[in-house]
């Protein structure tokens, strides 16, 4: 997820990872021994899960630039899969 974070931050995709019920101290140890460098929202309540209706671990959410949720991936996901980044090319060049 970092080299993809990496790669598509200068083409103008804000990444975000929310992290539900965690402390912050559970997740900067998990970002700092992963060596993560993405931007990471604590959802201690769990109301942003529960307002996209997650209920799998991960789950990933592509929103485009109009704000409306355009795709999902839930369960483990390779972001440098061909279809994954056609899909995020695509959303990019929108306006």
């Amino acid at each position: 997820m970092e080299k993809f974070y990496a790669q598509y931050q200068s083409k103008g995709l804000i990444f975000y990872r929310i992290s539900a019920k965690e402390t912050r101290e559970t997740v900067v140890k998990f970002m700092e021994k992963e060596s993560l460098h993405f931007p990471v929202l604590l959802d201690k309540t769990g109301s942003v899960e529960r307002l996209f209706g997650v209920w799998v671990h991960p789950t990933a959410y592509l929103i485009n630039r109009q704000a409306m949720v355009c795709y999902r991936m839930m369960g483990v996901s390779d972001w440098t899969d061909v279809r994954t980044t056609t899909i995020i090319d695509q959303l990019l060049k929108e306006r």
